[in-house]
């Protein structure tokens, strides 16, 4: 479908290789370079499409139907933000990215917006993917340092969000979190040092601090936005439909997150002062605070945060380009990793054209199976005699199911086959990773093999039409004593 941008349009809907709309005449192809696909969204400012460029790479195009100069303002304040800001943390925006469309039958042009479409699920709507079940401490530290290394450069650079929510905040199918929709920011400089005026309003239920509802926004009205952001993910409740203590004023919230560390919840708590002046001053005494509560040491609950990714040794077929079934045979941890360093040897393949460096006192196994594509397999000493079980990395080759594959589409597939095809699988990390200089990915879960609790993590990467697959394995309470000597192999991996 081509879909018709101008406003006055009474039938938007068109036939996807035309290139003037059948109801009123307007271009379909905008800017002489985007072809609208669907409608995603519209709000108070605008409205939203999903388009998709010459190269066929899918875009978001945010429409201003707001024309009053303010709106106008706030408009060109996003685009200038996402333009100068290149943040893995915030939507990409092409220098060109903003430009004027007019319609055919109108004497006023749109103004328009072109930037990255973020791939994932809002937190709003993950959330509801996991069945509201609330995070934990762990993944909450993590995803409060990612928002506030995102808040600590956009804060530099005199400029503020303004609108901070859960629906605002994308995760990416790494893990990585994104904050979007930028309509509402302004510089600093303009709300704080002008003497007189207004800042323009813009509010959302639960997560507004009331000088922001005065109009009279900081940049640690973003702190309040972000406070409550996380008494949601922590609670699974709306922070609009929570009781405020009616002596202090304070949110009451610890009750429904039993699950939540002291510290952590009396950092929130201060991050929702009601006075600017109750909140941390900035983000790098935030960000200070948190690498404080990132070093105490672990709660014993499961944990989502810094994923990486680990398969079992299992006979299964996970289906042609999946990251593959993992083996998982007999493992024990020796202490040899904790106690001193190891001397590697390099192992070369000249079949699949790739190197990786191995512990001298592993034990290296060539394989040739056909099932599950493993090529060599690289498995730690025992213990001692009665030690059952053995860590092990393994290496696979994949040829992809199609091609080309991107490596979103190969982590996605992956991911999904795991979770279907594996026992008790509970995936507890998911990142990107550089795999042999090329763009990779990695993801940690729980497993268990037989009555064996294990733990795994598998990175891989995709060059040359085939997956290059990483695994290790390990009997989950001994996983930690290999960890190191499990990632040096993996930084090691070469593809020739």
């Amino acid at each position: 479908m081509s879909y018709c941008i101008n406003p006055n349009c009474r039938h938007p809907e068109n036939p996807p290789t035309i290139n003037f709309c059948q109801s009123c005449g307007s271009k379909l192809l905008i800017d002489e370079r985007y072809r609208v696909i669907t409608v995603l969204g519209q709000g108070g400012f605008g409205k939203t499409f999903e388009v998709r460029d010459r190269d066929g790479n899918r875009k978001v195009l945010k429409v201003l139907t707001y024309i009053e100069p303010k709106g106008v303002e706030l408009f060109q304040k996003e685009a200038n933000v996402l333009q100068r800001l290149r943040h893995p943390g915030l939507p990409a925006v092409e220098s060109d990215g903003y430009f004027t469309f007019k319609p055919n039958d109108t004497s006023n042009s749109l103004h328009c917006l072109v930037m990255e479409k973020v791939e994932g699920k809002n937190l709003q709507q993950w959330l509801e993917s996991e069945s509201y079940r609330p995070i934990d401490s762990h993944l909450a530290i993590d995803w409060l340092t990612q928002l506030t290394e995102i808040l600590n450069l956009v804060h530099n650079q005199n400029y503020f969000h303004r609108d901070i929510k859960p629906p605002n905040i994308m995760r990416r199918s790494s893990g990585k979190l994104v904050l979007v929709d930028f309509g509402a920011v302004r510089e600093v400089t303009e709300t704080i040092q002008r003497a007189t005026g207004e800042v323009t309003r813009i509010s959302s239920a639960g997560y507004t601090p009331e000088e922001q509802k005065k109009g009279k926004a900081e940049p640690r009205s973003d702190f309040f936005a972000l406070g409550r952001t996380f008494v949601y993910l922590l609670t699974a409740q709306e922070p609009k439909n929570l009781q405020e203590d009616s002596r202090s004023g304070k949110l009451i919230w610890r009750n429904l997150a039993t699950q939540v560390s002291k510290p952590l919840a009396d950092l929130i708590d201060d991050l929702m002062g009601y006075f600017p002046k109750d909140r941390p001053k900035d983000t790098q005494v935030l960000l200070q605070r948190l690498a404080k509560l990132s070093l105490r040491p672990p709660s014993p609950s499961p944990s989502r945060r810094n994923p990486r990714f680990a398969l079992g040794w299992k006979q299964v077929v996970i289906g042609t380009g999946v990251a593959g079934a993992i083996a998982a045979s007999a493992f024990a941890m020796q202490n040899f990793s904790k106690t001193q360093a190891d001397k590697f040897l390099t192992y070369q393949s000249s079949a699949y054209n790739f190197k990786i460096k191995y512990p001298e006192k592993w034990e290296k196994q060539e394989l040739q199976n056909p099932v599950i594509n493993d090529v060599v397999v690289f498995i730690s000493p025992k213990k001692n005699t009665a030690d059952p079980y053995q860590e092990q990395i393994t290496i696979t080759i994949e040829d992809l199911q199609h091609k080309p594959m991107s490596l979103d589409e190969y982590n996605k597939l992956s991911v999904a086959q795991i979770k279907n095809n594996f026992t008790d699988v509970k995936i507890l990390e998911e990142n990107s990773k550089t795999v042999a200089n090329n763009r990779g990915y990695t993801v940690v879960f729980d497993d268990k093999d037989g009555q064996t609790n294990t733990k795994k993590m598998q990175t891989w990467t995709l060059m040359n039409n085939k997956a290059y697959v990483i695994t290790y394995t390990a009997e989950k309470s001994e996983y930690s004593d290999y960890l190191k000597t499990a990632e040096n192999m993996m930084n090691s991996f070469e593809i020739n």
